[in-house]
């Protein structure tokens, strides 16, 4: 094997002489076959590096420039992925912002609800919103998702919120419709409690802001109208001025019972005990105390909301002109002074300074009010 080697090398790489010419004479130089299979192992080694190398910085280069590719495509996800979290995070923070200018007018009209009407359930409407993504930084799949399930916890609020305001606006409207219902049985008109004067209202002005939807200003217009309606009949005279009585003389045509004839009593006759005591159905003024003719010890009180009511007879008036009373407060004692017969109360109901029945006014209100 050794001696096959010796001759493949004898062969390839025989002993050679290297000549050399310097100042005009020639040198040889022995190469002999050890040093030309060095000189050839060192070249081979040169040339197997070099190819490597070449090789290695082609694909190194490649790499590279695949990584610039793919850098350059992972930019462009990245802005598209940017781009379109931006605009989710914009319709979701307008979103935000509308509902939470809903909830503040759902919150106002709760409070501004009349104590006659139901309370409406909005916990969930009533929650606070906050759009937990407005400050992060990250915009990968998982935010994106999550923006989605914030925008599905919107959209049921909004849902729960648009319940709420229809539900109100039934509730509101139902009230309207009892309140007309039952001054239609009193005789009087609806338009004619409107036209009452306002008395003792003021404030600092906050207005409604112009960019809610019709929908909510037209049930702000209900409800304003209602709670007008309600202001204006809080101090209606619905209550019998005395609590121990009986009805002895209704109100309309009787027969007179010192002439006989046929007459308009326009009031009720409460008959009763002697200094029974006798109270105000509803806040208001009194605007005349004392003698009063057939009325005999007389009171009239204005209830400021186009009511005024009247007390005949009296026995004693405990109250002075101007002065304000409350409710059940007392007034006056039962008594037979003036045209009377015997112990008792008349008493008148006016709306618009026309007299009115007030045991229809009682009946027709007092399940209302």
């Amino acid at each position: 094997m050794l001696k096959q080697l010796d001759k493949i090398t004898q062969v390839y790489f025989p002993h050679r002489q290297l000549l050399i010419r310097q100042n005009g004479e020639v040198k040889y130089l022995p190469i002999s076959t050890s040093i030309q299979l060095v000189l050839s192992l060192i070249l081979l080694t040169i040339f197997s590096w070099f190819s490597y190398s070449t090789i290695k910085y082609f694909s190194l280069n490649a790499k590279v420039s695949q990584t610039k590719d793919n850098l350059k495509q992972s930019q462009t996800d990245f802005n598209a992925l940017s781009a379109q979290y931006q605009t989710k995070n914009t319709q979701l923070n307008q979103q935000l912002s509308q509902l939470q200018q809903q909830q503040i007018i759902l919150q106002n009209l709760l409070d501004s609800l009349p104590e006659k009407i139901a309370p409406i359930n909005t916990s969930d409407a009533s929650k606070p919103l906050n759009n937990s993504n407005d400050n992060t930084q990250t915009t990968d799949n998982s935010v994106l998702k999550n923006l989605i399930q914030v925008k599905n916890r919107l959209d049921s609020l909004e849902t729960v919120q648009k319940n709420s305001f229809d539900k109100m606006s039934l509730q509101i409207s139902k009230r309207k419709q009892q309140l007309i219902q039952a001054f239609y049985l009193t005789g009087i008109s609806i338009d004619m409690i409107h036209h009452q004067p306002i008395y003792a209202q003021g404030g600092p002005l906050f207005e409604l802001s112009e960019n809610t939807t019709d929908k909510y200003h037209h049930l702000t217009n209900e409800l304003i109208e209602l709670r007008q309606l309600e202001t204006s009949l809080k101090n209606v005279p619905i209550k019998l001025p005395a609590k121990n009585y009986y009805i002895s003389s209704t109100y309309g045509y009787r027969k007179d019972p010192f002439v006989n004839k046929k007459a308009m009593h326009k009031g009720i006759d409460m008959a009763g005990w002697i200094k029974t005591e006798i109270y105000a159905p509803a806040d208001g003024k009194v605007i005349r105390a004392g003698k009063n003719g057939s009325y005999g010890n007389f009171i009239e009180i204005d209830h400021l909301n186009g009511f005024t009511t009247r007390y005949g007879h009296l026995y004693k008036v405990k109250v002075k002109k101007d002065e304000y009373v409350s409710e059940d407060f007392v007034i006056g004692l039962m008594g037979s002074t003036g045209r009377s017969t015997s112990t008792h109360l008349h008493y008148e109901v006016l709306f618009d300074d026309k007299t009115i029945n007030p045991l229809k006014l009682t009946k027709a209100l007092k399940h209302v009010l």
